[in-house]
């Protein structure tokens, strides 16, 4: 009986495809269930408090994502009205879960190269230090120059209760709205920059 989902799944698979991944169809559905019923309506409602542009705007889809243990996950982002500044992903198993998110920080190029320094070189992010692109092709003053991407994530198991994902989708989507809006205007300068760390270590810290 076991194999039965098996076969029923690989029929489904295109012929033409060379990679066939096969889900149990009661464990998808029951991630499904939890990525956009139960916990979509908290990340869209903290989306939505942000008062910025995000996406999904609706009808949100989950993925398959490789792991030891069949993954579903949530992708959800936040933008300026010109690039997206923050990227979240929530990804569940039987097992448990776990919520990743980037920070995109686009900074000018009159900022004072020992912020960018101390960012990057941080001993607070050591665990998942921060990466630095520069767009050497850019012509005005003021424009976004440098890109310092922060990432992180955390997880548990669901013995911590459904309540404290809730509670972390909220804090981690907060943190990155006021992280923005810190840096909305791309220059943070040297006497501000302990206070706008002491914003990012809410979600990024990582010894």
């Amino acid at each position: 009986m076991e194999q039965n989902w098996i076969l029923k799944e690989a029929m489904k698979s295109r012929k033409s495809s060379d990679v066939v991944i096969l889900e149990k169809p009661d464990v998808k559905r029951y991630l499904n269930g939890l990525l956009k019923k139960r916990f979509w309506p908290v990340i869209h409602s903290s989306l939505e408090a942000s008062d910025y542009v995000y996406a999904p705007e609706s009808k949100p889809e989950t993925e398959w994502e490789e792991s030891q243990y069949l993954t579903r996950s949530l992708t959800f982002m936040l933008f300026d009205g010109r690039c997206a500044f923050f990227k979240g992903r929530l990804s569940c198993s039987a097992s448990g879960w776990m919520l990743s998110r980037e920070f995109y920080l686009s900074l000018s190029e009159e900022n004072d190269p020992r912020v960018i320094i101390e960012i990057l070189g941080n001993s607070r992010f050591a665990g998942c230090p921060p990466t630095l692109s520069i767009d050497m092709a850019v012509e005005k003053k003021g424009t976004d120059f440098y890109q310092i991407t922060l990432h992180a994530g955390s997880g548990a198991g669901w013995g911590y209760g459904e309540e404290y994902v809730d509670e972390t989708i909220r804090k981690v989507i907060d943190v990155n709205v006021r992280m923005y809006d810190f840096t909305m205007d791309s220059i943070i300068i040297p006497q501000d920059l302990g206070e706008f760390l002491t914003i990012a270590y809410e979600a990024y810290e990582a010894y």
